[in-house]
């Protein structure tokens, strides 16, 4: 124990890792405190990050970086207005749909769950059975309708909120448009000698960018995949199911089981208790299956090499800290801290705890 303090006291002398603790401490404390008031400047950093591959693809076939701003730019307002006024009405339609339809759905999953116990009649308690199943039909009603109910209130809030809006774009443009000023300015409160924090950073941009790039198009790819197979098999709820599927992707693991719930239950209430209403779930499984066997290791390679229990325990941590924006960048956030801690660490061979398990 004292030869590892006195490794970190040791280290903690060199200039550049007291600097980078330092920065991480005021990082963390910063987004702690004024995290909600910094969002569209947060939110504007990620999407110019996301658009500068697309600049750089531009540049490499001669395009001035200039040019090949305004054309990514205007890429990026069409998208915007394309949510806004498109996409974003449509999913307010169908969940004000769904939640007209809560009261059926709750009849449906009742009948459901005494047929089930008169299944179970020659097994199990039959009382307990329904009282069981009774008690989870009626959580999840009461689960369903405050998210509907949550996202319906969110919406108008959504449009209304269009001085946000606008902030967000401004911000995103010139961002990109004057990228290499803002580096340079920064640059100029960094210490001479660097070369710890530019092995950070080149790590850092390896490992989180390559999977906020890949996440990104994976997301996009599951989303409209998932939407166009629950329209072929006449899903009702295909495009908030889509949405979802999509979605699911930014929470690892948990994402997947939590979208399974909806999937099934909204199947089971648009075609009863017959095979049909397992098409929506054996199309669900399938996507996830080839995504996380093909699309997700073809995109993500190996931007994220970090155990998967690892990656659970990022998940709860962050979650528990800062909620469901904790959830979404814990893997962002996991490689940070690797990375930093790599850093920190002087290389050294590992023979185990000596645990035999």
């Amino acid at each position: 124990m004292n030869n590892l303090l006195d490794h970190w006291l040791g280290r903690l002398r060199d200039p550049q890792v007291a600097g980078l603790v330092l920065a991480l401490v005021l990082g963390t404390l910063i987004l702690s405190f004024f995290g909600y008031a910094l969002a569209p400047y947060f939110t504007a950093l990620v999407i110019a990050y996301l658009l500068e591959g697309i600049i750089r693809a531009l540049q490499r076939i001669r395009c001035p970086r200039l040019l090949a701003v305004a054309l990514v730019f205007g890429l990026f307002l069409l998208v915007l207005n394309l949510f806004l006024f498109v996409l974003l009405p449509n999913l307010a339609v169908e969940l004000a749909r769904l939640s007209d339809e809560i009261p059926r759905i709750t009849t449906t999953l009742k009948q459901l769950s005494r047929q089930l116990t008169e299944s179970a009649a020659g097994f199990m308690n039959p009382e307990q059975v329904e009282n069981m199943l009774l008690y989870l039909v009626d959580n999840s009603q009461e689960w369903l309708a405050r998210s509907v109910t949550f996202v319906l209130r969110g919406v108008p809030g959504l449009i209304s909120v269009v001085l946000y809006l606008l902030l967000v774009p401004f911000l995103v443009f010139f961002f990109m448009k004057d990228k290499d000023q803002l580096l340079a300015a920064f640059a100029r409160y960094l210490p001479g000698d660097r070369g710890l924090l530019d092995r950070v950073l080149h790590e850092v941009n390896a490992g989180v960018g390559g999977y906020i790039h890949g996440k990104f198009w994976e997301m996009f790819l599951l989303g409209v995949s998932s939407y166009i197979a629950f329209a072929v098999i006449d899903f009702r709820y295909a495009f908030i199911m889509g949405l979802l599927t999509g979605l699911s992707v930014l929470i690892p693991f948990l994402g997947l089981a939590v979208v399974t719930v909806p999937v099934v239950v909204l199947g089971v209430f648009q075609w009863g208790i017959t095979w049909e209403a397992a098409n929506p779930f054996i199309v669900y499984g399938v996507l996830q299956l080839i995504d996380g066997n093909m699309v997700a290791p073809l995109i993500l390679g190996e931007t994220v090499q970090v155990h998967p229990t690892t990656i659970m325990l990022a998940v709860l941590l962050f979650g528990s800290l800062w909620g469901v924006v904790g959830v979404f960048f814990a893997v962002p956030l996991v490689v940070l801290v690797k990375s930093v801690l790599e850093a920190l660490m002087p290389p050294r061979i590992s023979t185990g705890l000596g645990l035999d398990l």
